[in-house]
């Protein structure tokens, strides 16, 4: 609690650098599939924005909790995304009355309803229009507003067709994000860096183009050799001729 509590107490840059700090673990969580760790970091904002509840500090913890609840559904976790969800959209209801923040949290808004989707899909007629709308409401604020593009690109991923999904549209979006990521944090590694380019090959696979599917995950392992979905997994369920 000590070392806590003299985070918040010292300079502004002391503290930016620990919040890339706390992105690089989410990193090596992410990559290495150590999720446990990512809980920790979770915990560790929770304490601090108890301590010092500043937008910056709320979003990693929303953004973090973004991120834990995709892992908690992947792998059949129901019911502890379904609180950790409700968590997270407390903070996004606080957050998007910031004019920083505004854009992204609507974003993630957008996201925390796609969750609920994926648990009751028989909510998509009341939840769908509910987050496409925050989606465009996100980049309407922000038009480069990285995770509004992101959620931009999920809804295209993940939406049936009959619903307006596109797995070729998705994949325009993930490019688009890519780059703005790139433009925004030149050479900085982070989770959501790797994980929008894992969607675009999971996109491109799903739009039937296993060649290019194949080629971004290789530029993936270029970038992180030791990304474990992606090595052990993606990868390899790619057949050789593909």
């Amino acid at each position: 609690m000590s070392l806590i509590v003299s985070l918040v107490s010292v300079s502004e840059t002391t503290v930016d650098y620990n919040y890339d700090e706390y992105d690089k673990r989410l990193y090596q969580a992410f990559v290495t599939g150590k999720m446990d760790d990512w809980r920790k970091v979770i915990n560790e904002l929770e304490v601090l924005v108890s301590i010092s509840p500043s937008p910056t500090t709320r979003f990693k913890l929303l953004h973090a909790q973004y991120g834990y609840i995709g892992y908690l559904l992947g792998n059949k976790q129901i019911d502890k995304a379904e609180k950790l969800i409700e968590k997270a959209e407390v903070n996004a209801n606080i957050l998007v009355k910031s004019s920083n923040y505004k854009s992204s949290s609507k974003a993630i808004q957008a996201a925390l309803l796609a969750y609920r989707i994926s648990i009751s899909p028989y909510k998509v007629p009341f939840l769908g229009p509910k987050s496409a709308s925050l989606i465009n409401e996100a980049l309407s604020i922000d038009p480069s507003n990285i995770y509004a593009i992101i959620e931009k690109g999920n809804a295209m991923h993940y939406a049936p067709s009959i619903v307006g999904g596109n797995p070729i549209e998705a994949i325009a979006y993930y490019r688009k994000a890519i780059e703005q990521i790139e433009l925004e944090k030149p050479l900085k590694k982070t989770w959501w860096y790797i994980n929008t380019y894992t969607q675009m090959g999971l996109a491109a696979k799903k739009a039937g183009d296993k060649r290019l599917a194949k080629n971004i995950y290789l530029k993936i392992l270029a970038i992180e050799p030791n990304y474990k979905w992606v090595r052990d997994e993606l990868l390899p369920s790619l057949s050789e001729k593909d």
